[in-house]
């Protein structure tokens, strides 16, 4: 095991520089002046240079392990300078292994400071197994090998200790973390690594003392170690990588993080953790395929690569998602300075097959030890942060506890929603739109429902956000579009058109494939497209790009008609109204019912019904209770109206029976006397 050519901060390196000083300081000392009593190497042996050649064989065919980052290093060459110890003694041992050392690190290129340290290292591990190996009373060379194996296996052992102590310090220096817990990280790994290696160092002596031309077949075995080895690390290599992009994965990404909140949290420092989110990546892959997907998830993972810092790791979770652990991040700035290196890099388009595509990136970001102490509640952390950056449409979010929403009841909720979903527990009501200027109801608002078996009937407002954060929204959304399309087409069968108004979330509109799904539906239940109605709410922004823009006009050729819910509440209403291509309305209730009693409010309501009529867009209002506000819209001007006090929402057979009682009464305005109240 060798400190190899990986990158190391200037805070780490610091520390190896003094130490690699000292421990050649260390075996200059020791061995300057044993080398200087001890007769010359045997520089006349052509067996000598035999050996030493492939000692520098096995120093240049090196095994990276890639669980300490591509910083531990095995190499087979101890099976060659073992037996130069044995065979020729301490000094050309020294020579041919910290020589072979030496050149094969100048032609990996590593710094100067690790060339020397790891001959030093080398020097001193081969000097210790000779000096281990005079304590038990075998002088060098030796003369039998049949005598003197006792005394080889314990200067085997000294060898690996010697070796694996000093070079495993260095490493740990150089990587910022603790030597005892870097030397007992992986034990048994290094201990048979190294005893293979070693182990056949008698067949070679033996090999020798026989007829020094057998010495080349004994590289034959060594080679299959090399092979073999070569072929584990690589297993071990995929299993901690992502194979589309060569990129560490979530496990590699989990073991650097515990490693890295371990020190900062021993050093009183900070760790902190990006996610990052492609922004309509399911676009990419639903419109031009995954083959081409993959290619952009390439090119991606190459930019990011460029824009981490020296320090920092980048690790691709799956799918379009990638994580930054950035251990040296002190603060929220910190965090947001390279947060913008993301954004720079993902600013000129990717171009794919002759396609420049324009990609975006939504970041989340958590640290250590302000959000979590632990590595597994930094990474949830971090992805809250970046659900909360995508529904704000902000390309950066810092995790807050106001945001985080995610606790075990509604972990649970979520899994069970998911069951309902299957199980037909989401049911809908319909509340009818009635004409303020007289005449039936002539759409109908489809509002779900969730039956839950031990918690009873739960509101929208309990499940729709849980179906958002977990990830279950567009499948939520086919649930009640199939339910309200299957009714409205009921309703047509049995002579009532009524157009019926589904809401909408908008992260659905970023679902390429939803004008598809709501085509198949209206042909299934033969419904005209023009008794579909989708609202989208006000509380989310409908996300901006081409594919969600998309998406709606295809649904507008369609002749499917767009609604604004609640209307004022949310996100910058008038570019709304200029980018999307709706046909309606719907003023807030929060407006509607303070009008009698807000000159403000009656102003916004008026204002608002003047600005759609300019447009050319029908309004109706929410929230109406009294016969006074429905008189006060109906002199503004506003055509529909909904609320308890015109009808509450009701089953599907009772807004029909409402409808059709409408069609011969008209409207009743009075809470107390309206049709379908209770």
């Amino acid at each position: 095991m060798t400190p190899d050519g990986g990158r190391a901060g200037s805070v780490s390196s610091r520390p190896f520089a003094l130490y690699a000083a000292i421990l050649t300081v260390t075996c200059l000392t020791v061995l300057g002046p044993a080398a200087a009593a001890a007769p010359g190497p045997p520089l006349g042996d052509w067996r000598y240079w035999l050996f030493a050649a492939l000692v520098l064989l096995g120093e240049l065919m090196p095994i990276d392990v890639p669980r300490r980052d591509g910083r531990d290093r095995v190499t087979i060459s101890g099976a060659f300078a073992f037996p130069v110890l044995m065979l020729f003694g301490v000094l050309p041992a020294v020579l041919a292994y910290a020589g072979a050392s030496m050149i094969a690190d100048a032609v990996g290129r590593l710094s100067i400071a690790k060339i020397v340290f790891n001959a030093a290292q080398y020097a001193l591990a081969v000097a210790g197994a000779g000096a281990a190996m005079n304590l038990v009373g075998q002088s060098l060379p030796v003369a039998d090998l049949e005598s003197s194996l006792g005394a080889a296996l314990v200067g085997a052992t000294v060898f690996f200790l010697i070796g694996h102590v000093l070079a495993g310090v260095g490493v740990a220096l150089l990587m910022g973390e603790r030597p005892l817990r870097y030397l007992l990280a992986d034990p048994v790994f290094q201990v048979l690594t190294c005893g293979v290696v070693l182990a056949l160092a008698p067949v070679v002596v033996a090999s020798a003392q026989a007829s020094t031309v057998l010495v080349p077949l004994c590289a034959l075995p060594t080679l299959a170690v090399y092979a073999g080895a070569r072929q584990a690390i690589g297993h071990a290599h995929d299993a901690m990588h992502d194979a589309l992009t060569d990129l560490p994965n979530r496990v590699l990404l989990a073991e650097r993080l515990d490693r890295s909140i371990a020190a900062a949290g021993a050093s009183g420092g900070h760790v902190g953790l990006m996610i990052l989110d492609l922004d309509d990546f399911k676009a990419v892959n639903d419109t031009m395929g995954h083959a081409y997907g993959d290619r952009l998830l390439k090119a991606v993972s190459a930019r990011l690569s460029q824009a981490v810092g020296p320090d920092d790791l980048l690790a691709r979770l799956g799918g379009d998602e990638f994580a930054v652990l950035l251990p040296g991040v002190e603060t929220v700035e910190d965090a947001h300075a390279v947060a913008q290196r993301f954004q720079t890099a993902m600013e000129s388009a990717f171009e794919l097959g002759g396609i420049a595509l324009d990609v975006r990136a939504s970041v989340g970001f958590a640290c250590f030890p302000e959000h979590a102490q632990r590595a597994d509640d930094l990474l949830r952390k971090a992805d809250v942060a970046l659900y909360w950056a995508k529904a704000s449409e902000q390309p950066v979010a810092v995790y807050a506890p106001s945001q985080d929403h995610y606790t075990v009841d509604r972990l649970l909720l979520a899994g069970q929603l998911r069951r309902g979903m299957d199980a037909g527990e989401i049911v809908l009501e319909y509340q009818p739109k009635f004409p303020l200027h007289g005449g039936r109801p002539c759409a109908a608002e489809a509002l779900a429902r969730w039956e839950h078996p031990d918690l009873g009937r739960i509101g929208p407002d309990g499940f729709i956000p849980l179906a958002e954060h977990s990830g279950l929204i567009n499948e939520l959304t086919d649930v009640v579009l199939a339910a309200a399309i299957g009714q409205a087409g009921a309703w047509r069968r049995g002579g009532l058109d009524l157009r019926v108004s589904v809401n909408v979330s908008p992260r659905s509109l970023a679902d390429p494939v939803l004008p598809r799904r709501i085509a198949e539906l209206l042909t299934t239940h033969d419904l005209p497209a023009n008794l579909l109605q989708l609202e989208i709410t006000e509380s989310r922004p409908v996300p901006s790009g081409h594919a969600a823009e998309q998406v709606l006009e295809e649904l507008r050729r369609m002749g499917v008609s767009l609604a604004i819910d609640d209307f004022g509440t949310g996100f910058s209403s008038l570019v709304q109204l200029q980018r999307l291509p709706v046909d309606e309305i719907k003023i807030d209730r929060s407006f509607v019912a303070n009008m009698d009693t807000s000159p403000s409010d009656a102003a916004i309501v008026r204002s608002t019904i003047d600005l759609a009529r300019n447009l050319g867009l029908s309004v109706t209002a929410e929230g109406v209770e009294t016969r006074r506000a429905s008189t006060a819209l109906a002199d503004m001007g506003c055509e529909l109206a909904q609320g308890y006090g015109l009808c509450r929402p009701l089953t599907a057979d009772g807004c029909a029976r409402v409808v059709r009682r409408f069609a011969r009464s008209g409207p009743g305005t009075d809470p107390e006397s309206a049709p379908g109240t209770p």
